[in-house]
């Protein structure tokens, strides 16, 4: 099997056992994966170890903590040599630029997570909150959006907007991999970069028995070096992590050698961690 020269996990998620130091704050979402299956950060480090996996992005699970992003910050900074923290905000509260640039100032924490996902207008396409994409901007931050597909033009509008602004979209915006052409039109956005994780991989296999012609068709419409791969472990959690990691390496080995080192951790390590 192929092995990239550095595997980098974009998207994880970690919940701690401690909850009167970090009590979880659950946001009106389905599932309660991070009561059924909690992963710390010290075991994620030793399930990456065991998997081979040399970096990972801490994803701020807002499922579990909603807008509290005290132990994803306090994992990466104390991992600092093996973790990155995306951080969340609400974009309505009290002062949210502000609060963005203080987790921001954080040593740890190298993004910023835009949690918009709507069955209808979302408050992303509201000039109210672009100031959050501004204060990204002035921070060097890279920016995750996390919207479904029937989002893509309010994402269309901002990304057109803040051009010089880094982004990655999570989960692919959870596309109908059987007709990715509504996804592969954001392609004329360069600073758009797609997250290809678990269940975006699991579709894709699910409707062609692998998903190597999907992953093909989004490095065609995007380029390889705009494509990341992630695990959405613990969120994801019905098989082990080295498994995760296994289907990750898979969905994308019909890719050239170079093309699956950008896939695989050097797209991360270009937005995560620049120079």
């Amino acid at each position: 099997m192929y092995r990239s020269r550095v595997l980098v996990d974009a998207h994880t998620h970690v919940v701690a056992i401690d909850q009167d130091a970090f009590p979880l704050s659950p946001a009106a979402l389905p599932g309660n994966w991070y009561t059924e299956a909690p992963c710390t950060a010290e075991r994620l480090l030793a399930e990456m170890d065991g998997a081979g996996v040399d970096l990972a992005v801490l994803v701020q699970p807002v499922g579990a903590y909603s807008f509290d992003n005290r132990y994803a910050v306090a994992a990466a900074t104390e991992h600092s040599d093996r973790f990155t923290a995306a951080c969340c905000v609400d974009p309505y509260g009290g002062s949210p630029e502000e609060e963005l640039r203080r987790w921001l100032d954080h040593a740890g924490v190298g993004g910023v997570r835009f949690f918009a996902l709507s069955r209808q207008r979302s408050w992303l396409s509201d000039p109210n909150t672009f100031g959050l994409w501004e204060q990204a901007a002035a921070s060097g931050a890279h920016v995750i959006v996390t919207v479904f597909e029937s989002q893509f033009d309010e994402l269309a509008g901002v990304l057109g907007r803040f051009r010089d602004v880094a982004v990655s979209m999570d989960h692919c915006g959870f596309c109908d991999v059987a007709r990715p052409e509504p996804l592969e039109e954001l392609a004329r956005f360069e600073n758009l970069h797609l997250k290809v994780t678990t269940n975006v991989i699991d579709a894709a296999a699910a409707a062609e028995g692998t998903a190597r012609p999907f992953v093909l068709r989004l490095a065609g419409a995007f380029g390889a070096e705009r494509l990341m791969w992630g695990s959405d472990f613990c969120q994801t959690h019905d098989r082990p992590y080295p498994e995760l990691v296994r289907d990750g390496i898979e969905a994308f080995a019909a890719l050239p050698g170079r093309h699956q080192d950008a896939c695989l951790g050097g797209t991360a390590l270009r937005l995560w961690r620049p120079g």
